[in-house]
């Protein structure tokens, strides 16, 4: 398989199943996160990304860089459901204990004057045996960011993810993982030059970035990781996956952690 219908393959893959139920792993090191990012603010992509005008750049006025991250490691677990962009569910395990629960249980006109669109999700939020999100550290915002958790199972429908990897100089690997899998690997080239974090990949690797595991059958991404001097600094796995199930209606209304199967 060519790098090229490996990325025809990831673009088509919300059109490959009709509903999603996976857990994902996030792991990160946040001292190399603040490394990369106090690097790129510098450069012209960096400056771009960030707002800086010429102006400050020319006087080389430097704003503070806020750094989310704790020092070391850190991560999260969660689960999601996805049936359609009014039908999700994500439960994401909290730091302190409890979880996390995003969901949207159906759809409502949006009341958006034309040209914008017609409906908006039924959106709802809530915790279970958890403290106040004012207590969360400030990563924790992007663990609960639905459209990033599902980045790697809506691929094209969210990110265009396809579309980012193109400027990367690809190769297809020959390694297998529990599906039958498709391992691609990118090492950034002189057309790289992202203006901002192509998620579910992080800005800034120096080695290469592994889109592991494109699964070979639905295109979703089983495996997102972005290196650093060889080691992943960011790195979202799909440890379980499962596709096609017919969801009863409370998957997206209750308000207790689903059970596991």
């Amino acid at each position: 398989m060519q790098p090229e219908e490996v990325l025809k393959l990831i673009g088509s893959a919300s059109q490959r199943y009709d509903t999603v139920r996976a857990a994902l792993c996030y792991r990160g090191d946040g001292s190399a996160h603040k490394e990369i990012r106090e690097r790129i603010v510098r450069t012209e992509a960096g400056r771009r990304a960030f707002g800086i005008s010429p102006r400050e750049a020319s006087e080389r006025i430097e704003r503070p860089i806020y750094h989310p991250e704790p020092d070391g490691p850190f991560g999260w677990l969660c689960r999601a459901w996805h049936a359609d962009e009014y039908h999700w569910r994500m439960e994401t395990a909290l730091p302190g204990g409890g979880v996390n629960i995003l969901a949207s249980n159906g759809r409502t006109p949006s009341g958006a004057p034309p040209p914008g669109p017609p409906y908006m999700g039924l959106f709802w939020r809530h915790r279970v045996r958890g403290g106040s999100r004012e207590d969360d550290p400030p990563w924790f915002d992007l663990a609960n960011d639905h459209y990033w958790t599902f980045y790697a199972l809506l691929t094209d429908e969210i990110c265009g993810i396809s579309h980012e990897l193109r400027p990367l100089d690809l190769t297809v690997e020959v390694r297998c993982r529990g599906r039958e899998a498709v391992p691609l690997v990118g090492v950034p080239g002189k057309e790289w030059d992202w203006e901002w974090d192509p998620d579910p990949l992080s800005w800034g690797a120096e080695d290469e970035y592994e889109v592991v595991v494109v699964d070979a059958e639905r295109g979703v991404l089983l495996r997102c990781a972005s290196r650093l001097r060889g080691k992943d600094f960011d790195a979202l796995e799909v440890t379980e996956i499962h596709f096609d199930e017919r969801f009863p209606e409370d998957v997206f209304a209750s308000r207790e952690p689903l059970p596991l199967r």
